[in-house]
């Protein structure tokens, strides 16, 4: 444990770093980035052999809980350790899909109930299961069409997710659905292999290893057992979602730090009239504009991590929120600047500069659009200011 303002230390977020490099940079070298751009080139998912590769490296299982046999370490060093990851991959959705199925075994474990740890949450953090969440519908949880009805002591659902991160590779689901009695929302493990289940392949401008698809349930019948939630699962998704952004937030800061390093040693050897173009002023300004904007996201992301040591909403938390916002901005600028100063490699395939582009979109997008995340900061800011004031 460490105390608040912890952004600050510098040796122990360097050490984090190095660890993260010591213990999965060669796998990722070696086994996750020589297939990145054919992945995205192609649209072909993450393999299923890579996750359980970084499940036998520890790398799923660091931040769980040592009872589904994770490491136990603190949300903190995750962040670090994801930052690091991100910066090392070439494979924008790799971190983003380890971060996702680890939230969802911690959110099964918090239930709990033995038979979810045991049967989903472990294998899940040894990276031989993969279970994401689905309950985006482009629409507000109580107005979702995916309903579920109580029958013969069991649950019928029907409806469709039709945006969810892994569907192709996944081998469950919790599927976040409308009850058609109470019009509580409810959440139930879905297994990929339950009749009535269909996954199709949903092509996307970005992040294409991560295996987007649309769920179909076609009168899915699940044992009373599969209900995780049974009450108000909006909670335990706000939950979620409070560090999904978070950890989101720290993977963006990553790939921005591989942005701006690729950059410059790209622009280094480069030359105009005999000069070098980062001689020029306007190069030099440019540059100077992406560090300010890495700099700042980094600090940001720093404080937000700090906070999880301290106490926090169980549903919301506005620094991390705040964080998401604001690093995501700041990734779409830096993502232009380069297209800029690249000219029209910028443009071309062979060079990495319009992937990051395409994915930085894709990963702004998650837990929230941007104008939501604004609205909820706002709504919050004016409750804490008047509450201040109604104190004081």
């Amino acid at each position: 444990m460490i105390a608040l303002g912890s952004e600050h230390d510098t040796e122990r977020i360097a050490a984090l770093g190095a660890e993260a490099e010591g213990r999965f940079g060669r796998f990722i070298r070696e086994s996750v980035n020589p297939g990145a751009d054919d992945r995205d080139r192609l649209g072909k998912p993450l393999p299923r052999a890579l996750l359980g590769e970084a499940g036998r490296l520890g790398l799923l299982g660091f931040s769980l809980p040592p009872a589904i046999g994770g490491e136990g370490r603190d949300k903190f060093e995750w962040g670090i350790v994801l930052e690091e990851v991100s910066r090392l991959s070439r494979d924008t959705g790799l971190a983003s899909v380890i971060d996702v199925n680890a939230g969802v075994a911690e959110l099964l474990l918090g239930t709990g109930r033995p038979e979810l740890a045991e049967r989903y949450a472990t294998p899940m953090a040894a990276g031989l299961f993969v279970c994401p969440p689905a309950a985006y519908e482009s629409r507000d949880p109580f107005d979702y069409r995916t309903t579920a009805c109580e029958v013969d002591g069991g649950w019928r659902l029907d409806g469709n997710k039709p945006f969810v991160g892994g569907a192709v590779f996944a081998d469950a689901f919790l599927v976040y659905a409308k009850d058609k009695e109470s019009s509580d929302i409810l959440a139930f493990l879905v297994e990929r292999g339950d009749e009535g289940v269909s996954v199709d392949p949903l092509p996307t401008m970005g992040l294409r290893s991560m295996g987007f698809g649309s769920l179909s349930l076609d009168g899915v019948h699940l044992r009373a057992d599969r209900l995780v939630v049974g009450a108000d699962a909006l909670s335990t998704m706000n939950s979620y979602l409070r560090n999904r952004r978070l950890m989101t937030a720290c993977s963006v800061v990553g790939h921005m730090r591989a942005l701006f390093d690729a950059c410059m040693l790209a622009l280094d050897d480069r030359q105009r009239g005999g000069r070098g173009v980062l001689e020029f002023p306007n190069v030099q300004r440019a540059v100077g504009e992406m560090f300010v904007a890495l700099q700042a996201s980094q600090a940001i992301v720093y404080r937000a991590l700090a906070t999880t040591y301290g106490s926090r909403d169980q549903f919301f938390d506005p620094i991390s929120t705040a964080a998401k916002e604001f690093v995501a901005e700041q990734a779409i600028k830096v993502g232009m600047a380069v297209m800029n100063l690249h000219g029209g490699q910028g443009y071309m395939r062979q060079y990495p500069w319009e992937r990051y582009m395409r994915d930085a979109l894709g990963l702004i997008g998650g837990q929230g659009a941007q104008e939501l995340l604004l609205i909820q900061l706002g709504q919050h800011a004016a409750f804490e200011v008047k509450r201040r004031h109604h104190i004081a």
